[in-house]
């Protein structure tokens, strides 16, 4: 069973905060964890802050608006245990030391659609450089299927897992299955190879990794395509309100999805996706 004790938010108070606070908060609720909301008070170049989202003309709070912003929204959650911290210093450096001092087990980050190519987003930072899950929201408009985990939820929320049959993959998809049991997921694994000739055999293997007891609200697709164009375009399919993938990390984003890969479906995906790390490479 997941256990998460401790969940990071970091915020900037734009109007896209209030869903990254409220997604985090619900989690919070689900697994009796306390929020810790943190806000670095260093400004950010114009362009540097994308992944993070700040605006491009955003102007830095002092550090009593930041305490108070922060005060106010910690005690808005007054059915959950909530902490703040106000740093100083390079954002994503920020980022992951309060990950480490609080021993976050996941960081609730909002990350824009698109980024410039000179510029990596603090999404993309924290993902290569940390070793915890990292769940990935859009800016305003950017996430078309939201993820919600309130009360009055009367259904699973659509999510799929990319699978690429490795052992480095099975992370995410038994971090998937897990986290059904306390979350309402209905669960597609997706596996996509890229001729047809490793077609065959590739959907029992895919099927056998679906537990038992979560066969009635699982669902297995093996296609053949690109994997960040095939990924995207399902997550749009099935009106997805999650990705789940794995984390393969050794130094900067090495993972058992390339790069690319994994920053096109940060950016192009119509959902929050949820980052898991997976093993370490030697």
């Amino acid at each position: 069973m997941i256990t998460i004790r401790t969940i990071l938010c970091p915020v900037d108070f734009s109007p896209a905060a209030a869903r990254q606070v409220d997604l985090a908060s619900q989690l919070c609720l689900k697994f009796n964890a306390r929020l810790v909301l943190h806000h670095n008070l260093t400004a950010l170049a114009v362009g540097a802050a994308v992944g993070w989202m700040w605006a491009a003309d955003h102007r830095p709070l002092s550090e009593e608006a930041v305490r108070r912003n922060l005060d106010d929204l910690a005690k808005s959650r007054t059915a959950i245990d909530v902490e703040t911290r106000i740093t100083q210093g390079p954002s994503s450096a920020a980022v992951l030391a309060v990950s480490e001092a609080v021993a976050a087990d996941l960081v609730v980050l909002s990350t824009h659609s698109t980024a410039p190519d000179d510029h990596n987003s603090i999404t993309e930072l924290v993902l290569g450089a940390g070793e915890r899950s990292v769940l990935a929201l859009h800016d305003a408009g950017g996430d078309h299927h939201a993820l919600c985990f309130d009360q009055s939820l009367d259904h699973r929320q659509v999510t799929l897992v990319p699978a690429n049959l490795t052992d480095n993959s099975r992370a995410a998809v038994n971090f998937a299955f897990e986290l059904a049991q306390t979350l309402p997921l209905e669960i597609h694994l997706l596996h996509l190879v890229r001729n047809h000739q490793v077609l065959a055999g590739a959907e029992e293997q895919l099927q056998a990794l679906v537990p038992a007891d979560c066969a009635g609200y699982s669902s297995v697709h093996v296609r053949v395509g690109d994997p960040a164009e095939g990924i995207v375009k399902w997550a749009n399919d099935l009106s997805a309100e999650c990705v789940i993938m794995g984390e393969h990390t050794h130094g900067s984003l090495r993972r058992w999805f390339s790069r690319d890969t994994s920053r096109a479906v940060l950016h192009a995906a119509p959902c929050p996706v949820w980052y898991v790390p997976g093993q370490r490479a030697a």
